[in-house]
């Protein structure tokens, strides 16, 4: 079999593929809406040629041309069908228009929901890499591809039950017609295709671009960027900046438009000149008395359906080509195979023992360990802290406990059991995280707590009605408790709504606006509120003050008697809560033990130690 003959069983194959994953969509979008469709527009181009047909029936009987002996019945039962026709014709077009709002808001939702999932399953890693974010980009932007697919494909069944019957008709005068036709629709379709294809190609080249500029736009119209802009005077460079790169996009794409539309352009009156000479035809034969005046109608009237026909077929597939290679790569965030599989079945219920035994771990494309050789152990009811300077490691150990990565080499344990060896729901379930990067959404507060810890979720059971009252009293006791003792009361004291205030006024007139330091502390406060049986501390004062920050962990000295807790710090008079010190730099563990301990051995921690307080001895 020839190469050309193989690639296009390929794209036939491909196109299949295509078409069937998106029916199965639809069909599960909506199995009522697909089918409404599809039987309105296939039923469509039918009633269009019946009129057609019964309007030559009519025009005959008015032009004496009939064979009918009751003229006057015979017009009165034509001219009812042809209205009871009409009816059903507007009827069924307005009922397409229905369906397919519905449907596509629908199927939009379905989609989005696809992509969300994808992004919400995604490794963590894939977030640092800029080729992830251009398909994910790509894929919102071509979510649409699976209804272009899926309804112009419908259309081409419609086109195609048109045309055919077209076809059959003007065949009893002459089958060259319906040739003609469809030979001077090819060059026009296959022109339309080619440049359909390169203008799909640059879009993908340009999605880096396009994202620059999303970015671009976000500045100007976020609050966080808005004190920036205006302090530094550097809005004007943002929009001139905005505008080199839509400017450089949008001249490229202007002249792959220009061509498309002067080749395809004159390549489609080819169609139009052949109907009109099909047309002179035609009329030639009625005055020649071979066909009547009424066969005149019918066959105008299927010429230009024929014409329609096999334009929107030429249009449909054109969309269906350029939907596929949309659709593949609306596919190809599937192809984003995660590291961090969810393969383990065991349960774990508390945290009793945590051991890092010899781990080491490259972030993706760095050629440095970010941990090198890591070991310890922690037991229940023990406290230990992970002291450093920045990019020491911290951070990094605490995500690879989480299971937000692997380790390249080493194990870790939990309970002495492989942390892999458990579901990661129910591995992340047992711990309570704050991490200094955390952000609160622009929700209630009573809102955020519930994404902290969703205490009317039990394990999937539906709660019963009796008990949402008990619920949301606890769930209220325990947000105030975990509040206190982040030392909130100043957030508390701002809220006019109590626990149903907005933390933020992009959505509501009586939200209100936090601090840098009382985002940190309502961050920490969802940290303590979530049900936990280890507790993880990323930093948790890195932007309070100093009373803010000894108020804090006072109340988290109370706060975690008896649980096992976790925290790092690069403040020193944070470690006063510690069991235990580990003293990490460079992703290696330099010193380990109590604080008397390693400022006894006068090494890396005692030159910290220092550090610090070399900066409240008095002068003289």
């Amino acid at each position: 079999m020839s190469t050309k003959y193989k690639g296009l069983i390929t794209s036939i194959t491909e196109f299949s593929h295509a078409l069937a994953w998106c029916l199965k969509i639809s069909w599960k979008t909506s199995k009522f809406y697909t089918v409404s469709r599809i039987s309105t527009e296939a039923i469509s181009p039918l009633l269009a040629i019946v009129a057609a047909i019964i309007g030559r029936s009519v025009i005959n009987s008015l032009a004496g041309q009939s064979d009918y002996e009751n003229i006057p019945a015979v017009l009165t039962v034509l001219l009812a069908t042809l209205f009871v026709v009409a009816v059903i014709r507007s009827f069924s077009q307005k009922l397409v228009q229905y369906c397919r709002v519905m449907h596509d808001d629908m199927m939009d939702a379905k989609i989005t929901t696809m992509i969300m999932g994808h992004a919400l399953d995604a490794d963590l890693e894939y977030f640092d890499n800029p080729f992830y974010h251009d398909k994910l980009n790509s894929a919102s932007r071509d979510s649409l591809a699976i209804n272009g697919i899926v309804w112009n494909s419908i259309g081409v069944i419609s086109s195609a039950i048109s045309m055919i019957v077209a076809l059959a008709v003007l065949s009893q005068i002459s089958a060259l017609y319906g040739l003609f036709m469809m030979l001077a629709a090819i060059p026009s379709t296959i022109m339309a295709a080619k440049y359909t294809k390169q203008l799909y190609i640059l879009s993908l080249e340009q999605v880096n671009g396009r994202r620059q500029m999303a970015y671009l736009k976000n500045i100007t119209t976020d609050r966080m960027f808005a004190q920036d802009l205006r302090l530094f005077n550097s809005g004007q460079k943002i929009k001139s900046r905005y505008m080199d790169i839509w400017q450089r996009l949008f001249g490229t794409r202007r002249d792959k438009n220009r061509k498309r539309t002067l080749c395809v352009g004159a390549l489609e009156c080819l169609p139009e000149i052949t109907a009109a000479l099909i047309g002179i035809d035609i009329a030639f034969r009625v005055l020649e008395g071979s066909a009547a005046v009424g066969d005149y109608s019918l066959y105008v009237v299927l010429i230009s359906q024929l014409m329609n026909a096999i334009f929107m077929l030429s249009i449909s597939a054109m969309y269906i080509y350029d939907n596929r290679m949309q659709l593949d790569n609306f596919k190809a965030i599937e192809n984003f195979k995660n590291q961090v599989e969810d393969k383990g079945e065991g349960t774990l219920e508390s945290v009793d023992t945590i051991e890092f035994k010899n781990v080491s771990f490259f972030y993706p494309g760095s050629k440095s360990k970010a941990l090198d050789d890591v070991s310890f152990s922690l037991h229940k009811d023990e406290k230990i802290a992970f002291v450093g300077i920045n990019g020491s490691g911290k951070s990094t150990l605490i995500k690879m406990l989480l299971r937000l990565y692997n380790p390249d080499e080493g194990v870790i344990l939990i309970n002495g059991k492989d942390i892999a060896s458990y579901s990661l729901v129910s591995l992340r379930k047992n711990f309570s995280v704050y991490f200094q990067d955390m952000s609160n959404m622009s929700f209630t507060l009573r809102e955020n707590f519930d994404l902290s810890d969703d205490r009317r979720d039990d394990g999937g059971r539906k709660v019963r009605m009796s008990e949402i009252d008990h619920i949301e009293r606890a769930i209220k006791k325990d947000a105030e408790a975990a509040l206190d003792a982040a030392n909130c009361g100043d957030i508390m004291d701002k809220c006019p709504m109590g626990l149903d205030t907005n933390i933020t006024r992009l959505f509501s007139d009586e939200g209100i606006e936090l601090s840098g330091g009382q985002h940190q502390k309502l961050a920490l406060a969802k940290a303590l509120f979530r049900r936990h049986s280890a507790l993880i501390m990323d930093e948790p004062s890195s932007n309070l003050d100093p009373r803010a920050e000894h108020e804090v962990f006072s109340a988290l000295k109370k706060f975690t008697e008896g649980k096992m807790t976790i925290f790092t710090s690069h403040r020193l008079s944070n470690v006063f809560l510690a069991d235990k010190i580990i003293v990490m730099e460079n992703g290696k563990v330099l010193e380990a033990g109590t604080e008397r301990e390693l400022l006894a051995n006068g090494c890396r921690y005692a030159e910290l130690y220092k550090y610090q307080a070399d900066k409240f001895t008095l002068k003289k």
